[in-house]
């Protein structure tokens, strides 16, 4: 009774669907036969004597990509691509208990072949019968192993005591949405020519033993449908431009850097000429580091300005406000320690970082001080609608980035789902009575002066979370030397909690975020791809870092100098 009870419901919720879609949704070829297999698998899919499904989900994302690669000159890649994608998540069990947040490998390699992380790749051409077939033989794989993880998962939970067991799956409103935006066209003889041009600029810089200038462009439409009656469609044009390059130290300390944009358009790239001052500006940072000093030992005051306040802010402390959940292991692949748990799950309503600093993640915002921002969506991956989440309010953390997987103490999504796991949109550090950036660097000077400091070190770029790429001595009477081989040691999370001054303005910087997921189902299995994410960050003034030189091995220089050497 009860499974023809949500056979019922399903179909109800369906024909609601059908009948909310707009004329042209209703006429895509694609999104008819997603949502006509949807509604068969939800009435028909069922093992005999075990369960249907609760709940399925089907999205599929249409690629087309334009992409150019050169080095000193020299075209390296030219290609030009399409690609046709679905994801098909299918739920066994109830929202309470189900099969997902489970660990486990089969050994039938064909089913796991076709539903691992339930994706495949579908016809590019829009042949109904063929998509059909497709998403079937997906779905029931995807189906089968489901119901084989619920039984295993059931039965791991026979042998645990679990005193704060949360639910699987969280309810939600469910959405429909069309988002457009017009393609990007790209160029690609132009990008071609423009590439060589820029590389060649390095042919200059002998002391640069690699670099690389590419172009790329991809325009993605994404449609989702689910048993509950969300869908979604939309349109993601974005392009990208990236120069990069290292060298070496003469003491052999590696050395790079890069220079990376990103925009919806290709009106948001900057014009050939700022490109180029970009990519001159990478190789003179570069040479200036090779002439610098070796870092020594130092403890005390760091201040991180600018880029290197947002760099730090991403790679450090903003992966701990994303609640991901830690999934459950099968006993039989021997994995006796599942990932650390997020610890600041037990720090919502602690103190994380000062009085004066607060963070909230706002997809629904477009711009900030008239600058774009790139986080911006109405809907997540599941369809859950975005909305602005104050994370960190006066230096006490409210709550974590969530998606309909919850986390122990937070009951529904935040529209967080990006990349196949909570992951943020547009984050926002602000500061109650900020100093202006003079005052913030006189502070710091001032308190180089108290503790009797002859010089602090100031950060300006980071290439990770304990290595800057510049990094400089700023002594007492304010003028700065250049360094290389720093790196940071022990400045983690709550190293954050002790900063002493944060400026009044921010540093806007749009990045990938590629967070280091507990879940292991789904590090680099995004449905979507890495979507760009903003922060707006001011510099941060810490209170006590200690610093020191690279160690490790190193390769030594090259023997003979760049054959470009003898052009210049």
């Amino acid at each position: 009774m009860l499974n023809k009870m949500k056979i019922a419901v399903a179909s109800l919720l369906l024909a609601a669907l059908a009948c909310a879609l707009p004329a042209w949704a209703q006429d895509d070829v694609v999104m008819k036969a997603m949502r006509d297999e949807l509604d068969r698998s939800m009435k028909q899919l069922q093992l005999e004597n075990l369960e249907k499904p609760y709940f399925i989900a089907y999205r599929v994302v249409d690629s087309e990509s334009t992409s150019v690669s050169a080095s000193f000159g020299a075209l390296d890649s030219s290609s030009q691509g399409r690609s046709r994608r679905i994801s098909v998540e299918v739920r066994v069990g109830s929202y309470q208990l189900d099969n997902t947040n489970f660990f486990s490998l089969t050994l039938n390699m064909s089913s796991m072949v076709q539903a691992f992380n339930g994706t495949a790749e579908l016809p590019l051409d829009d042949d109904y019968n063929e998509l059909r077939r497709q998403i079937w033989l997906v779905t029931d794989a995807t189906y089968k192993k489901a119901v084989e993880d619920l039984s295993k998962k059931r039965a791991a939970l026979e042998n645990k005591v679990d005193t704060e067991r949360v639910p699987d799956f969280t309810r939600e409103t469910p959405t429909q949405t069309a988002i457009t935006a017009p393609p990007i066209h790209a160029d690609r003889a132009q990008w071609e020519t423009e590439a060589r041009n820029l590389s060649a600029l390095f042919r200059s810089m002998p002391d640069i033993y690699t670099s690389s200038v590419s172009f790329s462009a991809v325009n993605s439409s994404v449609r989702y449908v689910n048993s509950e009656g969300t869908w979604y469609t939309r349109e993601e044009p974005r392009v990208t431009f990236n120069a990069h390059a290292n060298t070496q130290a003469a003491d052999g300390v590696p050395l790079e850097d890069s220079t990376s944009l990103y925009a919806q358009s290709l009106d948001g790239l900057p014009n050939i000429d700022t490109l180029t001052e970009r990519v001159r500006a990478l190789g003179q940072r570069l040479r200036d580091l090779r002439a610098s000093p070796e870092m020594q030992s130092y403890n005390g005051p760091v201040l991180a300005e600018g880029d290197a306040a947002a760099q730090l802010f991403r790679m450090v402390f903003l992966p701990n406000l994303l609640g991901v959940r830690r999934p459950m292991m099968d006993a039989t692949l021997g994995m006796r320690n599942t990932p650390a748990e997020n610890a600041f799950l037990d720090k919502i309503g602690g103190r994380v970082l000062p009085d004066f600093l607060s963070v909230t993640d706002n997809p629904t915002l477009a711009e900030l001080n008239g600058k774009p921002l790139a986080g911006t969506c109405k809907v997540d991956e599941d369809g859950v609608s975005t909305r602005e989440t104050l994370l960190v309010d006066k230096g006490i953390l409210k709550t974590l980035l969530t998606t309909r997987d919850p986390v122990r103490g937070i009951e529904h999504s935040s529209g967080s789902r990006h990349d196949g796991q909570a992951a943020p949109s547009n984050v926002i550090v602000t500061v109650d009575n900020g100093l202006s950036q003079d005052d913030l660097r006189a502070k710091f000077l001032a308190m180089l002066k108290q503790q009797n400091k002859e010089y602090g070190i100031v950060l300006r770029r980071m290439r990770t979370s304990g290595q800057p790429i510049l990094a400089f001595k700023m002594y007492q009477d304010g003028h700065e030397e250049l360094l290389h081989g720093v790196q940071l040691s022990g400045l983690n999370a709550a190293a954050f909690k002790d900063i002493v001054a944060a400026s009044k303005e921010q540093s806007m910087q749009t990045v990938e975020f590629r967070p280091e997921a507990l879940n292991i189902l789904t590090v680099g299995l995004g449905d979507e791809g890495f979507a760009p994410v903003t922060l707006a960050v001011p510099s941060l003034l810490f209170d006590d870092v200690t610093v020191r030189k690279v160690r490790g091995e190193t390769a030594k220089p090259p023997i003979v100098r760049s054959p470009y050497a003898a052009e210049n």
